[in-house]
């Protein structure tokens, strides 16, 4: 049996202190309870004769681990690396859909303003996809919630994997997923979008003993908006949302592309019927 390691310093009595301090700014502040609020201060309390691996020791032992903690006695640079790499796994944490990997609802939609003021400026194309995945209820129902999660999970990967680098790829929540594409237009878009779908309803998944096999499709709805009109982020996810309920209603395993609204803007005087529109202003 290992032995325990002698600590040298009175650990109840500090242990003590620091969870009765920590209860004491919970009671005044949300920053608990996930709320931060607009003004902070930080409380600093020092604590002599205790190693760094002590400390890591203590705050495991009695649930400390928010305390960050820093040396002042010779190298600081160990503890400041660890204080980025903490704050670094917060901020990855804080965009990222834990399951998936993919950027969560938070993040997409930072990024969806972004990309409609740059395709405001620059009046280049910008497409955006929903996709839902098919009867997925009968998967979590038939497999188990964990092969469900194993579904989801492979999906992201091969959503992540079909993409370029500068698009954003998010789970927009449950079995919905969202897709930013700078710079494409319909064309190249839905051209995209057939692929993924083809390509993900060939993947095998098993169940749990292995013995049955099964393939899941997917539906999707694409908007593209150019720049030439005012659109709001809210404005732009309802197209696409009502591209993929008519998707979905349609047979599902299939891209559907809205109405495009900059296409609504170009007169009837130029006898170009709308589907001819849709192609010519609709980017590449």
């Amino acid at each position: 049996m290992p032995k325990e390691k002698k600590i040298n310093f009175p650990e109840q009595k500090l242990a003590t202190e620091l969870s009765e301090l920590q209860k004491e700014l919970c009671g005044l502040s949300q920053a608990c309870l996930g709320k931060l609020d607009t003004d902070a201060v930080w409380v600093f309390r020092l604590f002599e004769g205790i190693t760094p691996e002590e400390w890591d020791d203590l705050s495991t032992k009695h649930d400390l681990q928010q305390w960050l903690t820093m040396s002042i006695d010779g190298d600081a640079f160990p503890q400041l690396r660890k204080l980025q790499k903490t704050l670094e796994n917060l901020s990855y944490q804080t965009d990222h859909d834990a399951l998936t990997g993919l950027a969560n609802r938070r993040a997409f939609d930072r990024i969806l303003d972004i990309e409609i003021e740059r395709s405001k400026r620059a009046k280049t194309p910008l497409s955006l996809a929903i996709f839902d995945l098919d009867n997925f209820k009968s998967v979590n129902d038939t497999y188990g919630h964990t092969k469900g999660d194993e579904v989801l999970a492979r999906f992201a990967e091969h959503l992540q994997a079909s993409t370029r680098r500068y698009d954003l790829a998010s789970r927009f929540g449950g079995e919905e997923f969202a897709l930013i594409m700078a710079g494409s237009g319909v064309v190249k878009a839905t051209q995209l979008l057939n692929r993924l779908l083809k390509e993900f309803k060939e993947i095998e998944f098993y169940s749990s003993d292995g013995k049955t096999s099964f393939n899941v499709t997917c539906s999707a709805g694409l908007t593209c908006f150019k720049g030439t009109i005012n659109m709001t982020e809210k404005q732009l996810i309802n197209l696409a949302d009502e591209a993929l309920y008519e998707a979905k209603s349609s047979g599902k395993d299939q891209v559907k592309v809205s109405r495009l609204p900059f296409v609504d803007n170009v007169s009837n005087a130029t006898l170009v019927q709308a589907n001819e529109k849709k192609f010519l202003f609709g980017g590449k």
